[in-house]
């Protein structure tokens, strides 16, 4: 059985094809469309018109395609949908646009699927979107409010010095976690961690198969960040990887260089596979049952 999943995210859509070959599952034609949804929740408590419009357009399309190519087409949202005061009013503009049903996930529901997607089940993993960040290590599963987009949000236009001393206190009461988490591994995965793995490696165009070779240590990160904040947001812009992600890359690295020493991490990998593949094959293995 061939299936088409679409994740509902508050910084950018998702777009996937999955099957079985062989009992093992095969992923095709994963695809990004930035809409940022969660921009301004923060401050509202709401999606805007806007970002809702931008939003139903795109799973429009991505509906008629999957149902042109005979694909059963599932859908679930994380963050911004969850937090969202109207939450209902943009769940049932999907319905009545795109006709599909959307299934809401629970934090701890988004950490699973890409915890298994990631790592297997093995150590711990870091998956910052755009309006939260799930940690999850063994014994321990917790979704956070804050994401690269909120985070800009409260943030604005800063510099990254001026931004890491404006979060540090907040994150410090925020990110409240057991002292003994494992140090390692560590695996992040998410559109900020990827985009700064690929960033880190010098790619020009984003490679899945090479974002599992990258390793970063916290100064590594920080030296890159430094260097994309030296750049401005327009000189950001300007590198093709960033296009849809130069106003949010700093908010986001902020989350994940702070988390690199909370936990006091040497070091960490990086997985292209995330909730979306974990969603996917719990599907397809519903279906199988």
């Amino acid at each position: 059985m061939q299936i088409a999943v679409i994740d509902i995210g508050s910084n950018s859509i998702r777009y996937m094809e999955a099957g079985f070959c062989e009992s093992r599952p095969v992923f095709s034609r994963k695809e990004v469309f930035t809409t940022r949804l969660a921009a301004g929740l923060s401050e509202s408590g709401k999606l805007s018109e806007r970002a809702m419009q931008s939003s139903l357009c795109v799973l429009s399309t991505l509906a008629r395609r999957a149902e042109n190519a005979g694909l059963f087409c599932a859908a679930y949202a994380t963050s911004a949908v969850r937090d969202a005061d109207n939450r209902a009013e943009f769940l049932s503009a999907v319905s009545a646009t795109a006709h599909i049903a959307v299934q809401v996930l629970s934090g701890e529901q988004e950490a699973q699927f890409a915890y298994q997607a990631a790592t297997g089940g093995r150590g711990g993993m870091l998956d910052i979107g755009g309006g939260s960040t799930q940690i999850v290590a063994p014994g321990f599963q917790k979704s956070f409010p804050a994401g690269c987009v909120r985070v800009h949000d409260w943030c604005g236009e800063r510099t990254l010095s001026e931004m890491r001393t404006m979060l540090k206190p907040r994150f410090d009461e925020l990110y409240a976690m057991p002292s003994d988490l494992p140090s390692a591994p560590w695996t992040a995965v998410g559109g900020t961690a990827t985009t700064l793995a690929a960033l880190s490696s010098g790619m020009s165009d984003y490679d899945p198969s090479g974002i599992q070779n990258v390793v970063l240590t916290p100064c590594a990160l920080l030296a890159l960040l430094e260097r994309l904040d030296a750049l401005g947001d327009a000189g950001r812009a300007a590198i093709p990887l960033l296009k849809e992600r130069h106003d949010v890359i700093l908010s986001g690295g902020a989350i994940l260089l702070y988390l690199m020493e909370r936990l006091s991490m040497p070091s960490l990998r990086f997985s292209d596979a995330d909730g979306l593949e974990g969603y996917a094959v719990s599907l397809l293995r519903g279906c199988r049952a």
